[in-house]
């Protein structure tokens, strides 16, 4: 039996007596929640379960919901359609951390019976989901109650049997926030609609709230308010969002607005409310592009303004947003949200806030040491990081830790923080590094002393970075013999508040001489599978062109082979060196050579199945 609170309360204890890093997540904004739980067919459909918090033992006023719910596909061949009910921690990495793998809340080991679309009330106590056969016979829509103790067996245990809510076609069930009514969709009078029937204390009978039936209103969502219902309508082509407010509709279809007045031609699904129902979130085309993958979006009502919350250039979809209102560091109130994602590889649930993506970034000033670069330079190029008064006025600290208030994420991979011209700071351990940055982190810490008399400084962050990565990117885009702005980024430890500023610098051409390689770019990106990876040697010679994970493993060499200077072109087929298909996710090309020993910096490419 596992105490999960306990668990919660030693790693909120930890967190709180390690200033490093404290409460991050494993991106800022973004928790890969189930990544390393053993369901490889996938972790879908997240619903979160109120009731309990983890707090943030950096800010206790702050935290998230402690469970939530989601869906796995079954593992028994011909039958990947059936899936389970699975009870999880909302905690970055969980499984890896050392939560033992979720008990399943509706499991049939057989797969002769099919549960999802999981729905917690607002007391986390009853479970709403549907129910079928493996072959789509006998569905209909079930709600069994549960106990809420934060001992994970004890909360995945179900109290009596569940009960019978209706009988027929039924998907995406909602509770109302009285918890006494649930809306779902049916399509049992022909067209998809949404309904809603009482549940408790009695079960009462369903009533449709839409009424096209030459069109699909499906997927709904409540309001706080308790009479409006959000939903998808493709009324007018592609799924729009449309709001009912049935205490006055009264199965008049006048009383239905839309929830964006000038929407774009774009399919708007898996809308859901935050907790003070000013925004919805829900999931369109990123850049609301019709041929774009999936993408998280928020949309103020009130406002109408929205923004995409970008976590990569992969699919995201179905958001579950949380019930803790958080607010840290001006950033106002908002909600944390889980959602399914492919990155990482698979599908996976991750929790997000729109923090990074929806508020402005916070401005960072950078400077490079040297800021023209010619032959004969230190073999790597410094980079100090500090903040301006309103950037600090704002509760954040120009270091990488949290003392003094929230600091800066200091990443190498996965969603890197900082960068600057879109290069990250690998681990340094080399010698010839400037003491400054001796060891092992690729940025650190540093006071710099402004003035002596009366004693000023400042803290900043030191970063240092191969002088040639940065020659070879600055080459391959013709950025030479002039100074240009160079785009230096971070964000935030705790929220993932994003910074932007730029650095300046020129590069005279006679100091690219000594260049031998350059990655220009690959296309397609995303790719599936096959994507061609452009690159330019500088002199005749031997090179070979490799394929990394995100790891730093080596996933295929596509060629070693001479070379004579200039551009040149080699294929992935998106499989691995034992001929294996790589799995959907990031990947790194670079091409090593062994005419000087010189490395080019590395491209991001994105396998999407």
């Amino acid at each position: 039996m596992k105490k999960l609170l306990g668990v919660i309360g030693v790693l909120a204890l930890a967190a709180a007596l390690l200033p490093a890093q404290g409460y991050a997540d494993l991106r800022g904004s973004f928790a890969l929640v189930t990544n390393g739980a053993p369901f490889p067919n996938g972790c879908e459909q997240p619903a979160v379960r109120p009731g309990l918090v983890i707090p943030n033992p950096l800010h206790p006023q702050t935290g998230v919901d402690l469970y939530f719910a989601f869906t796995s596909r079954s593992l028994v061949p011909g039958r990947e359609a059936v899936r389970s009910i699975v009870l999880f921690a909302n905690v970055d990495q969980a499984f890896l951390r050392g939560f033992t793998a979720a008990p399943y809340l509706k499991h049939d080991p057989d797969a002769n019976i099919s549960y999802f679309d999981p729905a917690w009330s607002h007391d986390g106590r009853y479970l709403a989901y549907i129910q079928q056969d493996y072959d789509g016979a006998n569905p209909g829509l079930y709600v069994q109650e549960y106990d809420l103790t934060g001992d994970e067996e004890v909360d995945s245990t179900p109290i009596g049997a569940p009960v019978l809510v209706f009988s027929g076609p039924a998907r995406r069930p909602a509770w109302h926030p009285s918890q006494h009514t649930l809306s779902f969709d049916s399509n049992h009078e022909g067209s998809f609609n949404v309904y809603t029937v009482d549940v408790l204390p009695t079960l009462g009978a369903p009533v449709r709230r839409t009424f096209d039936n030459l069109r699909a209103e499906q997927m709904s969502s409540w309001h706080p308010n308790g009479h409006d219902i959000v939903y998808s309508t493709n009324k007018f082509g592609p799924n729009v969002l449309e709001i009912v407010d049935i205490a006055l509709s009264s199965g008049d279809p006048g009383y239905t607005r839309l929830a964006e007045a000038n929407f774009k031609f774009v399919s708007h699904n898996n809308a859901d409310f935050s907790s003070n129902g000013d925004d919805i979130y829900y999931d369109a085309p990123s850049g609301e592009d019709a041929n774009g993958l999936q993408a998280i979006w928020k949309l103020n009502v009130p406002s109408q303004a929205k923004c995409e919350i970008q976590l990569d250039i992969l699919a995201d979809s179905d958001p579950s947003v949380g019930t803790v209102v958080n607010s840290w560091q001006g950033s106002g109130p908002y909600n944390d949200f889980l959602f399914v994602t492919q990155s990482g590889g698979g599908l996976n649930s991750w929790r997000g806030n729109p923090v990074g993506s929806c508020l402005t970034p916070l401005p960072v000033l950078a400077t490079t040491d040297p800021a023209v670069i010619n032959p004969g330079n230190e073999p790597f190029l410094a980079m100090t990081l500090r903040f301006p008064p309103e950037t600090k006025a704002a509760g954040y600290v120009c270091r990488t830790g949290n003392v003094g208030g929230e600091g800066v994420r200091v990443r190498a991979t996965i969603f890197a923080s900082p960068t600057l011209a879109g290069l990250t700071f690998p681990n340094i351990s080399d010698p010839a590094v400037p003491p400054a940055a001796a060891g092992t982190a690729q940025c650190v810490d540093r006071v710099d002393t402004l003035s002596t008399s009366p004693l000023v400084t400042d803290r900043i962050i030191l970063c240092h970075i191969n002088r040639r990565t940065l020659i070879n990117r600055m080459t391959a885009l013709g950025l030479t013999d002039k100074t240009e702005a160079l785009e230096v980024t971070a964000y935030s430890n705790i929220t993932g508040r994003s910074f932007k500023g730029f650095a300046y610098v020129k590069v005279n051409k006679k100091a690219t001489a000594g260049s031998a390689v350059a990655l220009l770019n690959n296309s397609p990106n995303p790719f599936n599978p096959v994507t061609k990876i452009s690159f330019q040697v500088a002199k005749a010679g031997n090179y070979a062109v490799k394929v990394y994970n995100v790891h730093g493993a080596l996933v295929k060499t596509l060629a070693n082979q001479r070379f004579e200077a200039g551009v040149h072109e080699v294929g992935w087929d998106g499989r691995s060196t034992a001929g294996e298909k790589a799995a959907s996710g990031v990947y790194f090309a670079k091409v090593h050579s062994n005419v000087d020993g010189d490395e080019s910096n590395s491209i991001r490419m994105v396998l999407a199945k």
